[in-house]
This record gives C-alpha cells, sequence and structure tokens, in this order.
C-alpha cells in the first residue's frame, strides 16, 4: 500500500498550457482562438498524491518493459465496484482493454455485421455515433426526452420500435451529456426490453464514479451485456489509457475478447496499470471529497444562471462535473458559437452530441472555482442582451 496521503486542495491552480493537452494546448486549434477552454471532458485538477507517489515509484526503475501485473490492476478494479458500487463480479468477468473507446468500437464489431443497424440515444457522447459509423453499420436513433425542467428519460415508444430491428444497444451509463444517471428500474425495463428482442447492450459506465446518486452497474442485473469503464474520469488519468471490460455470459465474453485480440487492444499500458491499481485501492478518500467540491460547483453555475441568465436552462446533473445548457434562447448555434468565441470561451457545441443537442452547449465544470467563475462570467457577456 501506498504511504502518501491525499491531500486534497481543488482550489489550486494547475496550470497546464505547454503540457501538450488537448484541453488547453489544442483549444486556438480547435476554435480558431485563445480561449478559456470548458469544452473536452478532463478535469483541472492534480490526480491523488497516492497514485502520483505509486506512479514516480515505478518510473525511479529505468526499466520500462511489458507489464505482467495486469491481474493486480483487475482485482483492483473488482474490489473497487463492490465497495462504490455493491456489486462484485466474478474474476473471469474482468479483462483488460487498451481504452473504453477502442472497445466500444470492437463490441460493434463483434456483435453485428456491416450494415446491421445499432440503437443510440442522442443527445449522446460523439464516439457512440461514429462506432457504428466507420464500423459502416447503420445508425438507429432512439432520441432521449426532456420535460420542461430539463429533465431527461428514455423514448420508451422509440425503443420498443428500435431493438425489434437491431442486434445491439449503446448505452451511456451515466448519460453524457444530459447528466442522468439511470435509476434501477429505468435500467430494469430496458434490459427486459432487449432481452426479450434478442439484443445486446453495450454499457459505457465510464463516469460512473462519479455520481451523486446511486448507480447499477449494468451487468449487475442482466449478465447478458458488457460493461466497458476506466479510471479515466473518475481520476484524472485520461491521458493514460487503459481500461476495463466486464463480461458475465461466457459466449458474450468470448465473442468480445475475440474480436478485442483481432483489434489488439486487450492490453493496458504500464502507467495506466499502475495509475488506475493505485486509485482503485487508495482514492476512495480523494475521489468523495472530488464528489462534494464537484456538487458545491454546480450549485454555484444554478445560482449564477438563476441571477445573471434566467433564460438558460440548466438542471443539476446527477453525475460528474458536465453541464448541459439549453441556450436557444440566444439564438441560434452558428450565432451562439460566434458570441462564445467573442468572449473567450470554448464549450462542446449540442449539434455534435447529435438530434436533440441544437441549441444547447456543454460547459466542463471540473475547475478551481475561481476559473469556473472567470468562465460564467464570459458566458454571461457572450449571451447577454
Amino acid at each position: 500500500m501506498s504511504a502518501a496521503q491525499n491531500s486534497v486542495d481543488f482550489d489550486r491552480i494547475m496550470p497546464r498550457r505547454g503540457t501538450g493537452c488537448l484541453k488547453w494546448d489544442g483549444a486556438a486549434e480547435r476554435f480558431g482562438a485563445e480561449v478559456l477552454p470548458m469544452w473536452v471532458a478532463d478535469m483541472d485538477f492534480a490526480a491523488p498524491d497516492t497514485v502520483m507517489a505509486d506512479l514516480q515509484e515505478r518510473l525511479n526503475h529505468p526499466v520500462f518493459g511489458y507489464p505482467g501485473n495486469e491481474g493486480s490492476m483487475l482485482q483492483a478494479a473488482a474490489d473497487w465496484l463492490a465497495r462504490r458500487h455493491n456489486w462484485r463480479p466474478e474474476s473471469d468477468a474482468l479483462a483488460c482493454i487498451s481504452g473504453v473507446v477502442p472497445a466500444l468500437y470492437a463490441a460493434v464489431r463483434a456483435f453485428t455485421r456491416p450494415g446491421e443497424k445499432i440503437i443510440v440515444m442522442p443527445p449522446i457522447y460523439p464516439p457512440f455515433m461514429t462506432a457504428v459509423e466507420d464500423n459502416g453499420r447503420e445508425l438507429l436513433l432512439a432520441p432521449l426526452i426532456a420535460d420542461d425542467t430539463g429533465h431527461y428519460r428514455m423514448n420508451w415508444d422509440a425503443l420498443e420500435i428500435a431493438v425489434r430491428q437491431a442486434k445491439l444497444l449503446l448505452l451511456c451509463s451515466p448519460h453524457n451529456p444530459v447528466g442522468r444517471v439511470w435509476t434501477p428500474e429505468e435500467l430494469q425495463r430496458l434490459g427486459t426490453l432487449c432481452a426479450e428482442a434478442g439484443c445486446v447492450i453495450v454499457s459505457d459506465e465510464i463516469h460512473a464514479d462519479l455520481s451523486q446518486h446511486p448507480h447499477c452497474p449494468f451487468p449487475s442485473r442482466f449478465p447478458r451485456s458488457i460493461l466497458l469503464t476506466s479510471a479515466g474520469k473518475s481520476f484524472n488519468l485520461a491521458g493514460l489509457g487503459g481500461g476495463v471490460s466486464i463480461i458475465p455470459d461466457t459466449g458474450l465474453r468470448r465473442a468480445f475478447l475475440n474480436e478485442v485480440q483481432r483489434s489488439q487492444i486487450q492490453h493496458t499500458n504500464l502507467f495506466a496499470l499502475t495509475a488506475m491499481t493505485s486509485a482503485w485501492r487508495h482514492g476512495a478518500e480523494w475521489q468523495a471529497a472530488l464528489r462534494q467540491y464537484l456538487s458545491n460547483n454546480a450549485r454555484l453555475i444554478a445560482d449564477f444562471l438563476a441571477e445573471k441568465l434566467p433564460e438558460v436552462g440548466y438542471r443539476q446533473p446527477e453525475f460528474g462535473y458536465l453541464a448541459w445548457l439549453d441556450v436557444h434562447p440566444y439564438g441560434d448555434d452558428e450565432t451562439l458559437a460566434r458570441r462564445l468565441l467573442q468572449a473567450g470561451l470554448g464549450l462542446n457545441p449540442g449539434p455534435s452530441f447529435g438530434p436533440g443537442g441544437e441549441g444547447f452547449v456543454r460547459l466542463n465544470f471540473a475547475a478551481p472555482r475561481s476559473v469556473l467563475e472567470e468562465g460564467l462570467d464570459r458566458l454571461r457577456r457572450a449571451l447577454h442582451r
């Protein structure tokens, strides 16, 4: 066990320019000017001290050969799931992957053939759609439905039709960008619907550890499904890559791992193994403090918008650090993009998340309070009329 203690100072500014990071160093190219980047989903917080200590210890040995400690990382993942989400998968169900998105692409190839239909529920994280289209499959959309408060739910009428036409459904759980943590009842209904139709579910649960409400791992209720996850989002380790697949069903697991092998994404790299093992073993206290800080940031956004921009639609997310803002009263998407750029603020445009994203932007609030306040002030300037 690492001897380092996790000090927590999320207010500390971590300068990131010049580190080769996409979020900061790639923002000017993406947006066409220098902006305050509050877009791509990584956090402007230092990783836990225990993770840094374990990485430094490994770096102190100057030989970086092929790793052989994948079993330790998988055991740490299983132990973490048991503590954090009250579910312990059998050890045979877990396997390493090079990352969640490559595994999402592999699942498409493993369980469907070119031209077949795959269900996604937009607005949704863009790789869900590109994984289908880049592999020559057909998108079958079952768009989410939002009420007047910005609370989204699954479109059961559309899903009941779609599952009769598709062999695969890609589930985002919790759902990025709309901020939902699906309830056990919702997941039970979805799982039953798909099981009766013979439609396999692949559940991307990479944001699950940051849930503010209880999260239900999908295979804990429906073993004939695939769970993909990583410590990347919840401990700010995304740049290291790596991840875990969890598939209780033997037949599905064999089919998936065969495609993973063909795609050569069956390994997690040396430093991701070290970091994720450390995070899952020793990071619970740090992450609990993180969730509280993010919850406070989410409330800060709500208070700011209520006072300064009451026409912006916003519902505090049920997990993580992604605010889904309805800004359609302020103009069309092209106009909004121009106004945000003039104010020096870089956000994800809603249309990039597919149908239902029009008139929205996604704001990443995993930043020190002072940075978030500056970002909100720039948003006010962009939308001020």
